[in-house]
């Protein structure tokens, strides 16, 4: 599942520190979204990636799928590090 801020930002060829600076976004605003901190992209990134062609409701929605993927991926690591734990 590919997170759709990291995915324009490669797209454009550039680091996270470049992207927030040429854009002028907080940094602790993009990280906030990177890790799925906020509920949606933030309005300051939202805004770079429609310029770049990205349809703001697509990626919104796409954003809102890998956050709720992201967070069961996490629910569903410690009881596979668990079982391994189990059976060693």
């Amino acid at each position: 599942m590919n997170h759709p801020v990291k995915e324009c930002i490669q797209k454009l060829g550039l680091t996270h520190r470049a992207f927030v600076v040429l854009h002028d976004i907080p940094w602790e605003r993009f990280r906030s979204c990177l890790y799925g901190y906020t509920d949606s992209i933030p309005r300051a990134i939202l805004n770079v990636m429609v310029q770049h062609g990205y349809d703001e409701l697509d990626v919104q929605r796409q954003y809102l799928v890998w956050r709720k993927w992201r967070v069961e991926q996490e629910l569903h690591a410690p009881a596979a590090a668990m079982e391994g734990r189990a059976n060693a």
